[in-house]
């Protein structure tokens, strides 16, 4: 998986994707006898369709308090004991990201990208982050879980105790102390009922330590994910009132799927066309599709 990251130009993309359905049913009409949208047609136009969009970070914006770890079994390492006394207020969110594909529309890999404001000495700070790839064989294992934050505000699962003795088979020796059954689970429970629904996934996170994060997922049923959960611990200076957030989300389409039939029309595109498809999944951002969105949040207090 690379690192390499640009993000989309999402009206730039709309203008493509509209091109190459008119072109497609341009060409491809007389063949489908004229009366409906023909295979090619079909695909871009479902994927034309198909919606991206980024749930309310507030639905599950949560204050993180000395008291909240206590009440969940756990000690508060003393470097945020001592931090949430005197320095920093500390914060949960779950943000949600919602892909929904149209009549069998598929993709391949999906960004996510935020950015907290304000900068310079106000800056929120960015704690923990999941999913990351070091969770991948306990996301794959298919099964559902409760995700929390221990006292070291990383991420521990819980599972069914029927399930714990294989998976612990299955996952690396890094995060095994991390994994136990739900009956044992002593964490701030912060995705409860986690589900996973996709099976051979590349995940990439970076952004702990400062005020962007992003996650990349790689995976070539993507379209299966549905409702995607990114979890997020970060800090703000006391008496931070209020900070802004922008999210940017994009799913790239598999474009071999996209081509696969398109040989009888493809000698009439455009040039512009032609050498995009050309580049495969290489050049999928471009037909990708997405949301951009900025929120005010203002800070729990409790």
């Amino acid at each position: 998986m690379t690192d390499e990251m640009s993000k989309p130009n999402f009206d730039e993309n709309d203008a493509l994707l509209s091109d190459l359905l008119k072109e497609v049913q341009k060409w491809e009409g007389p063949l489908a006898g004229g009366t409906k949208l023909g295979i090619n047609a079909d695909k871009v136009d479902s994927l034309f369709q198909t919606k991206v969009n980024f749930g309310n970070p507030r639905d599950r914006l949560i204050r993180l308090t000395e008291n909240i770890f206590t009440d969940s079994g756990t000690e508060l390492d003393s470097i945020y004991k001592q931090q949430m006394q005197q320095q920093f207020d500390f914060y949960y969110m779950t943000l949600t990201v919602a892909l929904s594909p149209e009549r069998g529309a598929r993709f391949w890999r999906l960004t996510c990208e935020l950015d907290f404001s304000p900068k310079g000495s106000s800056e929120p700070i960015i704690t923990s982050l999941f999913p990351a790839q070091k969770w991948r064989s306990v996301m794959n294992f298919g099964v559902g879980m409760d995700v929390g934050l221990n006292g070291n505000l990383n991420w521990d699962v819980g599972v069914d105790s029927s399930k714990l003795a294989e998976l612990l088979d299955l996952i690396p020796k890094d995060i095994k102390a991390n994994v136990t059954s739900k009956n044992n689970f002593k964490a701030f429970s912060a995705m409860p009922a986690y589900q996973y629904n996709l099976g051979h996934s590349e995940i990439l996170t970076n952004g702990e330590g400062n005020s962007t994060c992003y996650w990349r997922i790689q995976d070539q049923e993507l379209q299966k994910i549905g409702t995607a959960k990114f979890g997020i611990v970060f800090k703000v200076p006391k008496g931070t009132e209020s900070i802004t957030l922008q999210g940017t989300v994009w799913a790239e389409p598999d474009l071999n799927w996209l081509t696969a039939d398109i040989r009888d029309v493809f000698a009439n595109l455009s040039e512009n066309l032609k050498q995009l498809l050309k580049q495969k999944n290489e050049a999928a951002s471009h037909f990708s599709r997405g949301d951009a969105e900025k929120w005010e949040l203002n800070m729990p207090k409790g």
